[in-house]
């Protein structure tokens, strides 16, 4: 049977007995791609190798288009940040083709499938990985996932880029998040109307109203949208300027100086410190910043510069007062007025400004958020809860 056809087979058994994963596949047209292993998309579009396609049958073809469409829903193409390509894609199928499979689809051999992995992002997943580990069972090494855009050999994703083919600005990825947000809830319609919407495909779209992330991929995302990054006219693209072509450069111009507040109330344990200081390096790696950091209890105990070239930054737990949440801010205001953000670990059991300090806030949280009273949440930033 010919690519085409058989290409054209699956998609139309698609449309017949999956509603919500075909109305987000006619949304992609299908390139072939013989630089491609064996199948990839960026969210706009699926490009494939004749080859990997020739090898499967008519259901192994829904399931690769299938497996592909839930790497888009899942936002993968624009979630990996500094992830390393092959890990994360081996965590986005460990995370999506549990779902798959409870919608009835065969997977292929070998595809990376385990039950303790499933109702976990592949952000959650990734980080449960050991690196160059992950075969079909989670447990055992692959050694080539940190060099293969596609270990898991079913269809992989790479990050989303703008029709010049230059990394997305943070207006542009904002803008793709919202118009894919409309199309899976519009697919979610499509398949409920014809009770072909699975369990798990349900409670997708209601994450999508009511999301639940993990705290790193906040503090991951606060800080990405605290980065100054974007096209700049000042600096041409020097690739097309011999063609007589005047086109923006993607520039990153970095994270302003980030303040980072640490309460040292005798509530934050040396664990909660690791944990977070691990996560604070990992990003600070892809957004170089002087770190101002902020130790308070009832009063501000100690604070000290860390510069890129003095990284990683270490936290360690100093003071052990009462819990007061302003000083920090006043601290901030007075000494870093430039400051692109400030990011607060914390227990939030203090007062904190009642008027919004104007600066982006990240509060994160150790308490759980069933035990904190509304009333004692503060009235501006985000809070993301340390699980």
């Amino acid at each position: 049977m010919e690519t085409s056809t058989k290409l054209a087979k699956a998609v139309a058994r698609t449309v017949l007995d999956h509603p919500f994963f075909a109305t987000l596949l006619l949304r992609m047209p299908l390139r072939e791609d013989r630089e491609v292993k064996t199948a990839a998309t960026d969210g706009r579009q699926i490009r494939y190798n004749p080859a990997f396609i020739d090898r499967l049958s008519v259901n192994q073809t829904v399931f690769v288009l299938a497996h592909l469409v839930m790497h888009v829903a899942h936002f993968h193409p624009l979630r990996r940040n500094a992830r390393h390509p092959g890990r994360f894609n081996k965590a986005g199928d460990f995370a999506i083709n549990g779902i798959l499979k409870e919608a009835g689809l065969s997977l292929l051999p070998g595809a990376p499938y385990h039950k303790s992995f499933d109702n976990l992002a592949a952000e959650q997943i990734y980080e449960r990985l050991p690196k160059g580990a992950g075969d079909g069972d989670g447990r055992d090494g692959d050694n080539d996932i940190d060099s293969d855009q596609d270990p898991g050999g079913c269809g992989g994703f790479e990050d989303a880029k703008d029709e010049h083919g230059k990394p997305l600005s943070r207006a542009d990825r904002q803008r793709q998040e919202a118009e894919l947000t409309v199309a899976i809830q519009q697919a979610a319609q499509a398949a409920r109307a014809q009770g072909k919407l699975p369990g798990s495909l349900a409670r997708l779209v209601d994450e999508l109203v009511h999301p639940i992330l993990d705290w790193r991929e906040i503090l991951r995302s606060f800080v990405d949208h605290a980065a100054r990054d974007d096209y700049s006219w000042r600096h041409p693209n020097r690739r097309h300027i011999a063609d007589g072509i005047y086109l923006p450069s993607f520039r990153s111009e970095g994270l302003q100086p980030l303040v980072l507040a640490i309460d040292t109330s005798g509530s934050i344990r040396q664990s909660e410190l690791n944990q977070f200081q691990a996560e604070l390096n990992d990003i600070l790696l892809s957004y170089p910043s002087t770190v101002n950091v902020v130790y308070c209890d009832s009063e501000i105990s100690a604070t000290e510069i860390i510069t890129p070239e003095q990284y990683p930054v270490r936290l360690k737990a100093v003071g052990c007062g009462g819990t007061d949440l302003r000083p920090p801010f006043d601290w901030a205001r007075q000494n870093v007025p430039e400051a692109g953000c400030l990011i607060y670990l914390t227990d939030l059991k203090g007062d904190s400004p009642e008027i919004d300090p104007g600066i982006p806030t990240l509060w994160i949280s150790t308490t759980d958020e069933r035990d904190l009273p509304e009333t004692q949440r503060p009235g501006f930033g985000h809070i993301a809860w340390l699980k």
